[in-house]
């Protein structure tokens, strides 16, 4: 089955060769940029001559833009930051073979200061897993401005044996930054959806959502990243709230 490979990018001329490299194995690379100035369009030239230009605000309608614009049967959903590797290019391979599935899930591992952090992670930072292959129009994702939800369709497949590794922050302070753009995004959600915000205030739900990272994810397996992580997971919500309010 043909495979197409869908990368959505902004100002991503530092990272974005690495993945395009990994994904010499589809039928075709889709590149849709958002709102980017740097050099991201002339290195994905070299790859590709599927280049869409834009200004999305919305995650969600830039995502579904660009799965408008794949042509093969099976879409292979990537960010800027992974990378593919040769073990998981023969597993989607091997499993796009399957009829009678519509779409999978694919494990990641999140990398920092590129040290490989496999614990502790929540969605608001960065996922541990997403449904990032599936067939055309099995997957649609609704508006917001940062990991909005989506909608699937079919049937589920077997996860994955292998991952897609993602080097999410070059260091400490790139991940502060993540965080502090993440927050900002979804405190324009918030306002812009009038959600009452009181019970994301809640000390309580912050002590809460460190102990899910922390402790049920298994965060303190990776040391002192690891509670940091989970301090960042815990104050996402109560900080996203207090910026809906004051900026």
């Amino acid at each position: 089955m043909k495979i197409s490979a869908l990368v959505v990018a902004r100002n991503e001329e530092i990272r974005i060769e690495g993945t395009l490299k990994s994904l010499h194995f589809a039928d075709e690379i889709v590149v849709v940029l958002d709102r980017s100035i740097d050099k991201t369009k002339k290195i994905a030239k070299k790859y590709t001559k599927k280049i869409f230009e834009g200004s999305w605000p919305s995650e969600g309608k830039r995502r579904n833009y660009g799965l408008s614009k794949c042509s093969a049967e099976w879409i292979l959903e990537i960010d800027s930051d992974e990378i593919v590797s040769k073990d998981l290019q023969k597993e989607i391979k091997h499993k796009t073979k399957k009829k009678d599935v519509d779409f999978y899930y694919l494990p990641l591992i999140n990398y920092v200061a590129g040290k490989p952090i496999r614990y502790g992670w929540m969605a608001c930072l960065a996922p541990d897993g997403k449904f990032s292959l599936f067939k055309r129009h099995s997957k649609t994702w609704f508006d917001g401005s940062v990991h909005p939800d989506y909608e699937l369709d079919g049937n589920k497949g077997k996860v994955f044996s292998n991952h897609i590794d993602h080097y999410m922050s070059e260091n400490i302070s790139d991940l502060l930054s993540r965080f502090n753009r993440n927050t900002t995004l979804y405190a324009q959600d918030l306002k812009k959806k009038e959600i009452d915000v009181r019970k994301l205030l809640s000390i309580r739900k912050v002590f809460s959502r460190f102990l899910k990272s922390y402790i049920t994810r298994a965060g303190y397996k990776s040391g002192k990243i690891g509670f940091f992580v989970g301090v960042l997971c815990a104050i996402y919500p109560l900080i996203s709230s207090i910026k809906s309010k004051y900026e």
